[in-house]
């Protein structure tokens, strides 16, 4: 829980060490917390007994740590490298700690861990909107003109502009929302349903696309068999009945802001407008000819081309990002360990149906990734990769009492007790 408290809210505090705070800059608290988690695992590293959890999901997101570290051999701003392999490891870290301290625990517990996160996000950000002392935006932001967009839309004081909020809601929602219906509990139900209606008052039009694209490509991943249109049965009315009250308390939300937030009636015109999308297309013609010029090697991780600062590192595309990071052929390899993501838990929809919306959500962040730039940031890549570990955490509690469930008292399945039955009777008739 003070590792969830943290990354709700990780206030960074500067470093007084010139050497040090050249490269790093501030830390958080979040950063200090993980810290002493990376030296809890020593022991376990020593004793050969690391938790990886998911093996391959553990491979998959140790790529882009490994490919930042390599980097730094031809980097062009080795300082800038270093301070994003530490914030790769960190994040490696913090999966690593996630996976470990959620072993053994109960599916149930660990989704009261994911609702309380959501709700743990979510206060602060009314907060600021609602303009109480403190809770303004944090750090350089709150000095800039682009304060005024923090309280036009759900945002965040520390985790940063309404975009990061979206995308740290958008993987809690789908979980949430499928326990709560599947197992009845009402808890998880609200935080799910207050999480959607937080990422729609975000306004952010890349999650919100991605929500719709995922979905399709969720609904493509189907078997023919288990798609909707496919199925004879009925949806039942309950199903319905809590879909369209969703449906209306999202609408209500979005209404709400608008009629009573001001600030929100200047900004929405810009959000309807293609100026943005015109300027995403300017930055990815920039970035193709950084890309053209150093397409093996790239020009090390987080490192701004040649040093420019009119041609931007942030392009809004993390998998164009970085492709001008490390090349083409490491950057191919990194973005589709991060693209790939998803399919861990959608290929174990058979094992288990929570892997579906589990797979759904992770689908999301993937397919945001193309359109913001959260993954680059020096937190949302810390709690992307400890999201990740709670899902995979859930899927494996889940995982574990379902086939408990199957099995009877002396650890046999139901099939084989029941063979064993069939064998009694046969071989004792007056039983």
């Amino acid at each position: 829980m003070l590792v969830l408290l943290a990354a709700a809210m990780p206030l960074r505090i500067p470093l007084p060490w010139p050497v040090v705070g050249s490269v790093i800059g501030s830390v958080s608290i979040l950063d200090l917390l993980l810290l002493v988690a990376a030296a809890s695992l020593v022991p376990n590293l020593l004793r050969r007994r690391l938790n990886l959890g998911y093996r391959p999901l553990a491979m998959a997101l140790a790529i882009p740590p490994l490919v930042a570290a390599l980097s730094l051999l031809w980097s062009q701003d080795r300082a800038e490298s270093l301070r994003t392999t530490l914030i790769s490891v960190e994040a490696f870290i913090a999966y690593l700690f996630i996976t470990r301290e959620l072993e053994g625990l109960s599916a149930e517990r660990v989704v009261a861990y994911l609702g309380r996160y959501a709700w743990l996000v979510l206060v602060p950000a009314v907060l600021l909107m609602l303009h109480v002392p403190g809770f303004g935006p944090y750090g350089s932001d709150y000095h800039t003109g682009y304060a005024v967009s923090y309280y036009a839309r759900l945002s965040h004081p520390v985790l940063g502009g309404s975009n990061n909020l979206a995308t740290v809601l958008a993987i809690l929602v789908p979980p949430l929302l499928y326990w709560g219906h599947s197992r009845r509990d009402w808890r998880a139900t609200l935080a799910g349903l207050i999480a959607a209606m937080g990422v729609v008052c975000t306004l952010s039009r890349g999650v919100l696309a991605a929500s719709v694209i995922a979905g399709v490509g969720y609904l493509a991943l189907l078997p023919i068999s288990r798609r909707p249109w496919a199925r004879r049965r009925p949806v039942p009315g309950k199903v319905l009945g809590k879909v369209l009250i969703g449906t209306l308390s999202l609408s209500a939300g979005a209404v709400a802001l608008y009629r009573f937030n001001p600030p929100t009636h200047e900004y929405i015109s810009g959000r309807l407008s293609p100026d943005s999308i015109l300027k995403r297309v300017e930055l990815y013609s920039e970035a193709s000819e950084k890309i053209g010029a150093r397409p093996f090697l790239g020009y090390g991780a987080g490192v701004i081309p040649y040093g420019d600062p009119v041609n931007p590192v942030d392009v809004h595309n993390t998998y164009v990002q970085q492709a001008l990071s490390f090349g083409l052929p490491l950057g191919v390899i990194v973005g589709v360990a991060i693209a790939g993501l998803p399919l861990f838990f959608l290929l174990r929809r058979r094992v288990h149906p929570l892997a579906g919306p589990l797979g759904y959500a992770v689908l999301v962040e993937v397919v945001t990734f193309a359109f913001e730039s959260s993954y680059e940031g020096t937190v949302l890549r810390v709690l992307f990769y400890l999201l990740l570990a709670m899902l995979a955490g859930l899927l494996r509690a889940a995982t574990i009492e379902s086939t408990a469930t199957r099995s009877g008292p002396d650890g046999r399945s139901r099939s084989a007790r029941t063979t064993a039955r069939s064998r009694s009777v046969s071989v004792f008739p007056s039983a």
